[in-house]
């Protein structure tokens, strides 16, 4: 017993919050895929694969290097766990170079069960208490990945401009813009929704569409 806990308090840190900081590191890949693709449709950018790797990528960057400064991301926190160097955030640099390295680590260290290219970027995890004041000052971090993925959820839901005024020329959205019952009452309101939107900003395209439309042109003359 004593032999366990003497091995306990000497073993790395990489090692014993190994899966953890995998657990983690895995959401926060997948959290910049989404953000990627929501802001692609919050600025109603045609979704080609090449775009949606671009924008995953800038947004893995961007939380990397964020995560560098601060050593917190939104599912470290949710675990515990936040990245030190030396007892300090790593740093931008650490943050940018992990960037590349986690996507090799997530492969290679359930089979190594270590975090070797971490350990050559001098980063390890520190085990934070949930809710404790020390967790509580990362809390703003993340706070605002929390409000990016809310934020992308929101822009993947709702239509984008093109959406809506492809759907309001077709069968389905005449339906809907004559009272009729459409197949999707959710579509038929959140595409006149941002339909009128979009005429009010002055796109024209928009404003015919909606001037055809008497749910919409009704909905505006009140």
């Amino acid at each position: 017993m004593s032999d366990a806990l003497f091995s306990s308090e000497v073993e790395p840190a990489d090692t014993r919050y190994l899966w953890r900081l995998w657990f983690a590191d895995l959401l926060d890949l997948a959290t910049s895929a989404l953000v990627g693709w929501g802001v692609l449709r919050m600025v109603d950018v045609e979704r080609t694969r090449g775009a949606l790797v671009v924008a995953g990528v800038v947004t893995w960057l961007l939380m990397s290097l964020a995560s560098g400064l601060s050593g917190w991301t939104l599912w470290r926190g949710l675990v515990g766990l936040r990245l030190v160097t030396d007892g300090s955030a790593p740093g931008g640099a650490r943050g940018l170079g992990r960037a590349f390295v986690v996507p090799v680590d997530l492969v290679i260290s359930p089979f190594l069960q270590r975090r070797y290219l971490d350990r050559i970027l001098k980063v390890q995890p520190e085990a934070v208490a949930l809710l404790s004041k020390r967790w509580q000052r990362g809390l703003g971090w993340q706070v605002f990945w929390l409000v990016m993925v809310l934020g992308s959820v929101w822009f993947i839901v709702m239509p984008t401009r093109r959406e809506a005024v492809t759907y309001l020329k077709r069968l389905d959205g005449w339906r809907c813009c004559h009272a009729k019952t459409p197949p999707s009452a959710f579509k038929c309101s959140t595409s006149v929704w941002r339909a009128m939107g979009a005429a009010e900003s002055g796109d024209t395209q928009a404003q015919a569409i909606v001037a055809d439309c008497p749910r919409a042109s009704g909905t505006l003359e009140r």
